[in-house]
């Protein structure tokens, strides 16, 4: 099976959380940038601004995808739901064909549907390196 593990973030978490996969695996990592500038104290309210009012970003890849039988998207989770970016990136690419990894302080994703598979790291949980475990097991 060919895998993609793609990740989109703000804090870096969901960076390091991709990393982890794409390394297990053995596969490249990409990156789904947006139009917005996320950071700081402003970037966070404007954050959960954006996901309740599921406004539309625009998104680039830092590369092309290569030929994949299923895709590993990995990003946070802002005001329940899927950051705008990721939202935008399932609007072109097949979420049957996604294993979906979300990271948040405290939180699961509401929205589970149409996945081939959701996983939730949880900060609050220490949870991080098991369910990446458990994930790329179930790949192998």
């Amino acid at each position: 099976m060919k895998y993609q593990v793609l990740y989109f973030t703000r804090t870096e978490n969901s960076k390091r959380v991709a990393k982890k996969i794409a390394d297990s695996l053995n596969v490249s990592l990409i990156e789904i940038k947006d139009d917005k500038n996320w950071h700081g104290l402003f970037g966070y309210i404007k954050a959960g601004f954006y996901s309740t009012a599921n406004r539309k970003v625009k998104i680039t890849l830092s590369d092309p995808l290569n030929t994949y039988d299923q895709l590993i998207v990995v990003g946070p989770l802002w005001a329940g739901g899927a950051a705008p970016a990721l939202r935008t990136f399932f609007e072109t690419y097949p979420k049957e064909k996604t294993h979906l990894v979300v990271t948040s302080i405290g939180s699961k994703i509401k929205q589970r549907g149409q996945y081939l598979s959701v996983t939730d790291i949880i900060q609050r949980e220490e949870n991080e390196d098991m369910m990446i475990k458990h994930l790329v097991d179930n790949l192998k």
